[in-house]
């Protein structure tokens, strides 16, 4: 045991806690009855990393912008009542507002004509970016752990600055997808569930229940501005952008292109959300460009290519 508690203490020093902070934050969850089993794998992640050894608590390190996030994230659906009631919810006005800037006929929106065009073979093709997306954010910044470290870095600080701004703007500016327009109208319900919209048919046409579990935990249903389904994807491609290769930069585009067609397809978002969440990827990445030089003492952040490393 007192080897243990050396081996702590030459890792972490008085600091030692910080490993535990969401095992702590899982014990506060279970205490009000939400526990669920994410809360506690993550948290038995997160103190295995910290105190296996010095490189795994440098990953662990790393990696905190992206666990910050998610608890941020489990924390939005305790404050969102206070901010997302009926009269602040920016609904038909959306929809409006797209029909005025980017409307395929007289009345008919992007997402109206693209619904009317949909087949399985489509559903499937969309359904892509929106089942990996999620793997992609942890999985990507860990395999950049390995092989541009800095851009790991750069990538995840700019992940956590959307997102944080994002779940801002869900509270201040609440806005329904299109989804909710097409299934309720104008009128807005606070107690609608969340729903996988389109992805539903892809449950069915694979009997499977994964998108309808995985917006089961969503945050909030009136959470459509900024698409942050759209802004991931081109956070990869800017913070990639100097270092990718002619083979992985047109899979940074293609990813880009891809989700964003597929936030209309699937009605998920408007073409104004999409727009409004790549504006917020060009910001975080500069943001978080200043955030990694001034943290990491690095002259200016610019992304070396390492030649065996792919974007």
């Amino acid at each position: 045991m007192a080897r243990l508690f050396e081996h702590v203490r030459s890792l972490w020093g008085r600091l030692w806690v910080l490993p535990l902070l969401l095992s702590l934050y899982a014990a506060a969850i279970f205490v009000v009855g939400d526990l669920r089993p994410e809360h506690v794998v993550v948290a038995l992640i997160a103190a295995l990393l910290g105190f296996w050894s010095k490189g795994t608590k440098a990953f662990l390190i790393d990696v905190a912008p992206y666990l910050g996030v998610a608890v941020i994230y489990d924390l939005v659906r305790y404050v969102r009542p206070l901010f997302v009631t009926p009269e602040r919810v920016i609904g038909c006005e959306l929809r409006e507002l797209e029909l005025s800037l980017f409307s395929v006929a007289p009345g008919v929106t992007a997402q109206d004509w693209l619904t009317a065009q949909s087949m399985p073979l489509l559903d499937l093709i969309f359904a892509v970016p929106y089942a990996v997306f999620v793997y992609i954010a942890f999985i990507y910044p860990a395999y950049l752990f390995f092989v541009d470290r800095q851009r790991m870095r750069h990538y995840l600080w700019a992940y956590a600055i959307a997102n944080c701004t994002s779940f801002v703007m869900w509270l201040a500016v609440p806005a329904a997808p299109p989804w909710y327009i097409r299934a309720h109208g104008c009128a807005i319900d606070i107690s609608t569930v969340p729903d996988p919209a389109a992805l539903s048919r892809v449950d069915a046409m694979l009997g499977i229940t994964y998108f309808h579990d995985f917006y089961a935990r969503a945050a909030s249903v009136f959470g459509a501005l900024p698409s942050m389904h759209c802004a991931y994807p081109l956070i990869g491609l800017l913070t990639a952008r100097r270092a990718a290769t002619s083979r992985t930069l047109p899979i940074h585009i293609a990813y880009t292109l891809l989700m964003f067609t597929a936030s209309l397809y699937l009605d998920h978002h408007w073409i104004v959300d999409g727009m409004c969440g790549w504006a917020l990827a060009v910001v975080a990445v500069w943001a978080a460009g200043l955030v990694v030089a001034r943290l990491y003492r690095a002259p200016a952040l610019r992304t070396v290519a390492v030649p065996s490393a792919d974007g």
